[in-house]
C-alpha cells in the first residue's frame, strides 16, 4: 500500500522544521512497511520550476499538478495535523476523497 503525505508546507525554501514533521511521518508509516510519497523529498520542485518557465505559468500551479499526480498513484493520504492550514493539503484531500482513497489523520 502506498501512502501520500499531505500537509502544510507553504515555503519556497524548505525549513529544518517542515522537512523534519515529513520526514517523522515517513518514518512512522515506514515502521507500519508501508510504500511512502513524501512531496518533500520526492525532487518534484525543480521539475516544477521548468515547467512554470515553459507553460508561463508559476510554480506553486505546477507542483500541484505534479503532486496530484503522485496522490493519483497511491491508495491512501495521511494528513499531518496542520493539514487545514494548507490550501493546497486541503486540494490534496479534496482529491483523495473524490479519488475513494483511505483517509488517515494523524494523531
Amino acid at each position: 500500500m502506498k501512502v501520500y503525505i499531505s500537509g502544510k508546507i507553504g515555503e519556497d525554501v524548505l525549513s529544518e522544521a517542515t522537512r523534519e514533521k515529513f520526514a517523522r511521518a515517513e518514518r512512522e508509516l515506514r515502521e507500519w512497511d508501508f510504500d511512502v510519497f513524501n512531496p518533500t523529498t520526492s525532487g518534484l520542485g525543480a521539475k516544477a520550476e521548468e515547467l512554470a518557465r515553459e507553460n508561463g505559468t508559476d510554480f506553486y500551479t505546477e507542483i500541484m499538478k505534479l503532486d496530484l499526480a503522485e496522490l493519483r498513484r497511491c491508495d491512501a493520504i495521511y494528513l499531518l495535523d496542520d493539514w487545514m492550514l494548507s490550501p493546497g493539503a486541503q486540494v490534496e484531500r479534496e482529491e483523495a476523497v473524490r479519488l475513494g482513497l483511505d483517509i488517515w489523520y494523524e494523531h
